[in-house]
């Protein structure tokens, strides 16, 4: 998990993809200020010495602050090479770094990952997710013209067809997906073979035919046909010559 994460952030960052997100974060943090001005006067003010507030300087020094937050926020939002933008590119490339080689850091994350997954709600959420998943797939299987023909359909058509028009998004979509099949071999490669190996050990006889048939289909009958013909040929062929000789 900790290496996938870090490769996903470095990619992200190469785009410029985490450009928005801080953006973001920098426009809440204006929204945040502005919305807060009262509690942080107040916390000065409680602060403040008494000769502060008998001076009535700790009002000033709330207003030098409150001013000072939003100019920050404001140069930061409107210039993209300000340091504290830079300063935070170094950290996030620190991260990506960390995630993909730091075994403390993965070990973190690892241990971050095993608590979240065993919390009883999370558990119950991804089963739910699961089952609603399940069910939009049987329906689809069920009725794949209804689906098709819905909102459903249409965002698969038009995501089949950016797909075929825009090569970036494939190349990124191609990417992903090798860094995420690579980083799951690495991480659960035997277990993935264990646990093939021991379900196809469970099958009985019956089942592997099965299995087989369904896989093959209309081409294990041509091999059967063949095979049958090809045999009797051979069996043909050899009592002629059994006969003649």
């Amino acid at each position: 998990m900790s290496p996938l994460l870090g490769q996903s952030l470095d990619a992200a960052m190469a785009e410029g993809r985490h450009i928005p997100l801080l953006d973001g974060i920098i426009n809440r943090a204006s929204l945040i200020v502005a919305s807060n001005e009262e509690i942080i006067r107040e916390m000065i003010h409680e602060r403040a010495g008494r000769i502060l507030r008998w001076t009535g300087l700790d009002e000033n020094v709330a207003d030098a602050v409150i001013t000072g937050l939003n100019k920050l926020l404001f140069d930061m939002a409107d210039d993209p090479a300000h340091p504290l933008r830079l300063r935070v590119n170094e950290l996030l490339a620190d991260l990506a770094w960390d995630l993909q080689n730091d075994e403390v850091m993965q070990e973190r994350v690892t241990n971050l990952k095993d608590e979240i997954v065993a919390n009883p709600a999370m558990q119950a959420w991804i089963d739910g997710l699961w089952q609603q998943a399940r069910a939009a797939l049987l329906k689809a299987a069920r009725d794949p013209d209804r689906v098709m023909a819905g909102k459903f359909g249409e965002m698969l058509r038009q995501l089949g067809s950016t797909l075929q028009q825009d090569a970036a998004l494939r190349d990124t979509i191609n990417r992903f997906a090798r860094r995420a099949t690579v980083g799951a071999t690495a991480s659960y490669g035997d277990s993935i073979v264990t646990l093939v190996s021991e379900t196809i050990r469970s099958w009985d006889v019956q089942r592997v035919v099965d299995r087989v048939e369904n896989a093959v289909g209309r081409d294990l009958q041509y091999i059967r046909i063949n095979g049958t013909l090809v045999g009797g040929l051979v069996g043909l062929t050899l009592h002629t010559l059994d006969v003649a000789l």
